[in-house]
C-alpha cells in the first residue's frame, strides 16, 4: 500500500477539518438532535398509524384518529 493510514490519524484529521472550518464559518450550525416536540410528534404518528395485510388489497394503510 502506497499510503496506509490509522484510525486515529484519520480522526485527527477529522477534528483539525472541524477546526479549520469553524475558523473560517463554514462549518453549519450542528444540533445535537431533534427536538422534544419533534419526536413526540414522530412517536404520535407512529402510534396513529395501522398497516394490516389484506388478501384482495395487499397492504393497507390506515391512520386510526
Amino acid at each position: 500500500m502506497k499510503n496506509a493510514y490509522t484510525l486515529d490519524t484519520l480522526a485527527t484529521f477529522v477534528k483539525e477539518e472541524d477546526s479549520a472550518l469553524e475558523k473560517v464559518g463554514l462549518k453549519p450550525f450542528h444540533n445535537n438532535g431533534p427536538s422534544e416536540f419533534s419526536i413526540q410528534k414522530i412517536l404520535g404518528f407512529s402510534k396513529q398509524l395501522s398497516i394490516r395485510p389484506s388478501k384482495t388489497l395487499g397492504n393497507y394503510e390506515q391512520n386510526l384518529n
